[in-house]
């Protein structure tokens, strides 16, 4: 039984090790990796060239201080909590004590 045990780790530890060292070759060779590369450093080219026109925006605070601005109303509604429903919804109708009281 030991040597079971010990024979299955075994063949374990030999499998990770070696998927590691081929997985690290095929890596270095990978021409889809060197390609990706290329596409992250157009992304962020993109993103850079963005943000530094982002830079440029000014933004006028003049709308804030209107009067048609300061003269807008908050109609917020506030909704009263309804009961939850029945216990059960698939139950057949008139099988329930009631509504779940929450």
């Amino acid at each position: 039984m030991k040597n079971g045990i010990l024979s299955i780790i075994l063949i374990v530890i030999v499998g990770m090790v070696a998927f590691w060292y081929l997985g690290k070759e095929d890596n270095q060779n990978n021409y889809l990796s060197a390609q990706s590369s290329s596409v992250e450093s157009m992304d962020a080219r993109y993103i850079y060239d963005l943000l530094q026109k982002m830079a440029t925006v000014e933004l006028k605070d003049e709308i804030f201080r209107s009067s048609a601005f300061t003269q807008l109303k908050d109609n917020t509604v506030s909704f009263t909590p309804q009961a939850a429903g029945r216990a059960n919804p698939f139950s057949p109708v008139g099988t329930d004590a009631g509504a779940v009281e929450e």
